[in-house]
């Protein structure tokens, strides 16, 4: 990979041994996939927390900050594991507590800008058409290739960290326009739009996450006032069971007004995947791991709960009372809680036995501690959630709708759909 002055004496610790570290990351990194050059980034987004480092990223980060070393880009940072405003309330055993405390102060110390909030796009981390960025984090990835058009491949928290540093990613893969044409066309025709809700989109993601996996689809006969939660619900599950970085909605992403659009001229005859709604009726049972009645733990936000979400949720808890033997967490970002707070939807929430959490995603690291606690089954409207908690953590899921959960929360026995 051929170098500029500039990155050349980086790489040889001309601007500290943290610079260099980064440098010598990039270029085995742009050495991998044969990049030519570094191109410049104008944003950054790092997961950044316990579960993805342990304690030998914290030491690394440690080691950059301790160093003098600066990211150059504006970056921002994933949700932490629990609310540090609930400490004492939420009973956070003292080894975690620790290792964010240090996370946070070493990123503090880096530059970074510390959202705590895996909806970046929606608190300052808005990049423009066409802007070349990292984002290890998949589902945000795959967001911006697909609705805004920045460019992004799925890189590795280390990666991104090291672009911050340097302000720059090696060229490949998604930043090269002839590699972002679609490649499979999916008609999702049969479907039964108009009953839909976002997890079932969701459930539609997980099904073609499989078919997909890391090819470029096009999907045609989409709605065409898909709500943003649908489109977040979609494409943050196709990446969970696929790994694709870039998905063309026709008529929504920026790229793909037609699909001949998408496909950089001719379109297949027929589509390589058609789907019935059989199939994702099948994906719900498939999401959910438990057989157990009894439910632990109600959790939402994976990604964080919007706004939005948070006013549903509250309308279907008005004038109920979660029950005594099973908790209910709303995790989302500080400015949400903010908002919540100046609507008085906190003390509709609070009043009937919920836990709102911010700074938490329902998939970055809570299980760690609640596990310890006795949380067993949990049931979520997040088919990424279910993959993690169950993947990552051993928990037994049930996946549903939001109607579904808050009703669980309630009766603390599973309401949704079961085989």
């Amino acid at each position: 990979m051929e170098l500029n002055d500039q990155q050349q004496k980086m790489l040889e610790g001309e601007n500290g041994s943290g610079v260099q570290k980064a440098m010598e990351i990039l270029q085995a990194y742009g050495d991998c996939y044969e990049a030519e050059r570094l191109i410049p980034v104008t944003s950054v987004h790092v997961a950044g927390n316990f579960p993805v480092l342990m304690d030998e990223g914290i030491e690394w980060l440690e080691e950059l900050a301790g160093d003098g070393t600066k990211v150059r880009v504006f970056t921002t940072k994933n949700p932490e594991m629990f609310d540090p405003e609930q400490v004492d309330e939420m009973e956070i055993p003292t080894i975690y507590q620790v290792r964010q405390r240090r996370i946070q102060e070493a990123l503090k110390s880096l530059g970074l800008v510390l959202t705590y909030s895996c909806h970046h796009y929606l608190v300052g981390n808005v990049p423009r058409f066409g802007d070349h960025i990292a984002w290890a984090s998949s589902g945000s990835q795959v967001f911006a290739n697909s609705v805004i058009g920045a460019r992004s491949n799925r890189d590795g928290d280390h990666v991104a960290l090291a672009a911050a540093i340097v302000g720059a990613i090696p060229e490949w893969g998604l930043h090269l326009p002839e590699n972002r044409k679609a490649e499979i066309l999916i008609d999702v025709d049969g479907l039964k739009f108009e009953e839909y809700e976002p997890t079932d989109y969701k459930a539609l993601g997980w099904h073609l996450g499989k078919q997909v996996g890391m090819k470029i689809p096009a999907f045609v006969n989409l709605p065409s006032d898909m709500h943003i939660e649908g489109i977040k619900g979609l494409l943050y599950t196709l990446t969970v069971t696929g790994a694709t970085g870039l998905v063309h909605l026709v008529g929504i992403t920026p790229e793909a007004p037609t699909a001949e659009a998408a496909f950089g001229g001719a379109v297949p005859g027929t589509p390589d995947i058609t789907v019935s709604q059989k199939d994702v009726d099948e994906a719900f049972y498939e999401i959910s791991s438990s057989s157990a009645e009894k439910v632990d733990l109600v959790i939402f936000g994976c990604p964080q709960c919007s706004i939005q979400e948070v006013q549903e949720i509250a309308a279907l808890l008005e004038g109920k009372r979660v029950h005594p033997d099973t908790q209910l967490w709303i995790c989302t970002s500080r400015w949400v809680v903010t908002l919540c707070e100046r609507m008085g939807l906190l003390e509709t929430l609070r009043a009937s036995g919920a836990r709102v959490v911010s700074d938490v995603g329902a998939a970055d690291g809570p299980h760690l501690y609640l596990k310890e606690k006795g949380v067993r089954v949990i049931a979520v409207n997040s088919a990424r959630a279910s993959y993690y908690a169950h993947n990552l953590f051993g928990m037994d899921t049930w996946f549903g709708s939001t109607g579904d959960c808050v009703r669980t929360a309630v009766s603390g026995r599973w309401e949704g759909k079961r085989r």
